[in-house]
This record gives C-alpha cells, structure tokens and sequence, in this order.
C-alpha cells in the first residue's frame, strides 16, 4: 500500500512539472492575426563596383531598382535585431471552399512576421556580365552557390546573392526563420530560370540546362525556399490581349512549372493587377484561378493584406498581398515608410552608389 501511495504521489508530481512546462512552452509562442508584412527586391548587385559604373549601360536601372549585396546583409540584421521572423508565404493562407483565406501564424512572442520573396531570377542575358552573378549552382558538395564568368573563368561565390546570404544568415541566426522558412523566388520563363537556358526556344543544350535547374531547384526546396509565378513573359497586364494571355500561361505551364512544381502564388509583374472588368471578375482573372492560383499580390509601400475586390456588388472575392519594394529608389527617398522595419541609413551603400553620382 506504502508503495502504491508513492507512485501515485511521484506520479502526480511529474504530471504538474509536465503541464507545467507545456503551459510555458505554450505561452511562448501566439497565433499572429494581423497583416504580414512584405518586402521584395531584385537579384542582388553582386559587383557593385561593376554595375554602378558609369560606363555601363545599366547603371541608371540598377541604382533606381536594385539593392547591392551589402545592402542585404545589412538589411537581415536589422530586421533581425528590429524582432522579424522569416514566415513561409504558404503557411499564410489556406483554402476554404476552392478559395484561398488567410491562415493564422504561430510564431514567438514579442517577434514580427515576415515574408522577402525576390522578382525576374533568371539572370537574363541582356544582364550578363554587368554586376550580377551568372547563375545558381551546387558546388562540388552539393551546396548552394553562386557562378559567374570574370575575365574567361569561373568565379565560385557563396556571398553575393540572397539566396547564399540568406541561407548562411539563418545557419548563424536559427531563429530569424520560422519552420525552416526562406525566401520566395518569383520567376519568369522567357529567359529560362535561376540563370538556365530552360526555354523552348534554346536549341543548343535545353535538355541538359534543364537537368541543371532541377537539382538546383531541389537544393533550394529542402532548404526551405518556395517558388511563385512572376508570369512567363514580365508583360503588362493592361496591355495582353486574352488570347495571348492564355498562350503565355501555358508557356508558364509547360517550361517553368513542369520544372519547379506548382505554385499557388501569383506575383503580377510590375505590380499591375487585374481582378475586375466592367463590373465584374475579369477573364484574364478566371484563366490565372483556372490555372491553380490563388494568392495574388500587387506592390504598395502601405502593408496590405486582404480581399479584392472592394465592390459589394461581386460576391467573389479574392486574397490579395501587396509587397513593399526594397531598391536604390526606395532606400533613398522612402526612408520614413521603411523606418519600422530598418533605418535606411544604416544600410544604405554610400560607397557604391557615390559612383552614380
């Protein structure tokens, strides 16, 4: 009986420091309600000194849309020390009934969420050899990195761009990711992807640069970094006609889906959205929820996170994220609209973009 009385009264005791522990575990972390915050930018300036030359010719375009690679690392560490957490944007909705509704968030007390997603990572031609990297590639231990052709030969980095930066940030930093979250990468397809030659209209070794692009493609998916569509060919959505539009979603279908998987996620490109025509849900709209998406997001230096459209009169309504834009332009003249999240001066390449000037 004695020993009976004890086991019950050990019992009882590991079950309290249990509960216990559950309860300060639980009270460690909160469903986050609020809107999400967003941030964008563009490949990275991998070569400043390069691309913010005067002699070269895209030196305007990447001082006014561009952020260098210094820029970025000190961007992470002041989102970082200002309580930010990298969210994944698929965690950041679900579906209801076919339609995609906001889904709450479970990150620590006292933390922010966060979503950086990255637009045109193709490493284009008309891009190459002006100060940003080449292409994305696994080293020879199957790590993510970065190629670049300088002077006829391979330069081999692992600092230069988002996806290296980010990666090694979060090795350093575990708990600026929530659930192993990265970044999101918005792709086009008309100039392949990830810097491979994946169109259909490369005729010399498509089939092998794509074989490249998937394992790149893996990497970045173990890693924790997801995919959206930034359309095929980076049109205006104005100015596409409906027939061309179905033609350039199944380009999107056909070369960059069949190699990165599906996407729920459609990233308009130069933030023109398109939901309503005359009163009602545009067919341009119809053809892009056809085709699988379901999250849609705009560009607006004002957080929003909610359904479109506004009219009372269309039942239908659809979840729409606005992005705030990181660049030179906003770095420099959007200071007090990105004071919350970092002190622009305290990032800002004065060094570099001195040469612009």
């Amino acid at each position: 009986m004695k020993n009976f009385v004890k086991f019950i009264i050990i019992f009882v005791f590991f079950v309290m420091i249990f509960s216990n522990y559950n309860l300060a575990y639980a009270q460690d972390e909160f469903y986050y309600t609020d809107n999400v915050e967003h941030l964008f930018t563009h490949c990275l300036l991998a070569y400043p000194e390069i691309a913010l030359a005067k002699n070269n010719e895209m030196q305007l375009h990447y001082n006014q849309d561009c952020i260098t690679h210094t820029e970025f690392k000190a961007i992470l560490k002041e989102l970082y020390k200002n309580n930010y957490v990298l969210v994944n944007i698929n965690d950041c909705f679900k579906i209801e009934n076919g339609k995609a509704v906001k889904n709450k968030i479970k990150i620590p007390v006292g933390k922010k969420p966060i979503i950086f997603s990255f637009d045109d990572v193709n490493y284009d031609h008309k891009k190459l050899h002006l100060g940003m990297i080449d292409k994305l590639i696994l080293d020879e231990n199957g790590n993510l990195a970065e190629l670049t052709y300088k002077d006829n030969k391979e330069v081999i980095t692992y600092d230069r761009e988002f996806v290296c930066i980010m990666e090694d940030f979060i090795n350093k930093n575990p708990d600026f990711s929530i659930n192993g979250a990265r970044g999101t990468l918005n792709l086009t397809g008309y100039d392949g992807i990830l810097g491979y030659r994946t169109q259909k209209n490369n005729k010399i070794n498509r089939e092998s640069e794509i074989e490249e692009a998937k394992k790149v493609v893996a990497k970045l998916k173990e890693n924790g970094w997801t995919f959206a569509s930034h359309s095929y060919g980076h049109y205006h959505m104005k100015k596409i006609t409906l027939e061309n539009f179905k033609i350039e979603l199944e380009c999107w279908k056909d070369e960059v889906e069949s190699i990165i998987g599906k996407t729920q996620v459609y990233v308009y490109p130069y933030g023109e959205w398109e939901i309503t025509d005359n009163g009602s849900i545009s067919k341009k709209h119809k053809l892009l929820e056809e085709y699988g998406f379901k999250l849609f997001c705009g560009v607006g230096m004002q957080q929003f996170y909610s359904y479109l459209p506004f009219d009372k009169n269309i039942k239908e309504k659809t979840l729409f994220m606005d992005r705030k834009v990181i660049d030179g332009f906003t770095l420099k003249n959007r200071t007090s609209n990105l004071k919350p999240l970092f002190d622009t001066n305290v990032v800002y390449d004065y060094a570099h973009r001195s040469l612009v000037n």
